[in-house]
């Protein structure tokens, strides 16, 4: 069985490969598959390691919250 995290951290990072070698129009998509990368690795880990659910919950949210704040930024740089 595939889940569909698991897809999307494959395309993503197959994305992420070709985004640096083919063009750079495409690093603004590459950027965007990058932070979805991190944060769905980063979730993944606190539901396998964090094992208080208050604890994950609040860690989750705080995950979300700074792909947020990471995307803000990112596109204050670039534009």
């Amino acid at each position: 069985m595939f889940y569909k995290e698991w897809l999307i951290i494959r395309f993503s990072s197959l994305l992420t490969l070709c985004g640096v070698v083919l063009d750079l129009e495409l690093v603004f998509f590459v950027i965007g598959f990058l932070l979805i990368h991190i944060s769905i690795g980063i979730c993944a880990i606190l539901y396998d390691y964090v094992h208080i659910k208050k604890i994950k919950c609040v860690l989750i949210f705080l995950v979300k919250i700074s792909s947020i704040e990471i995307t803000r930024s990112i596109m204050e740089f670039f534009f």
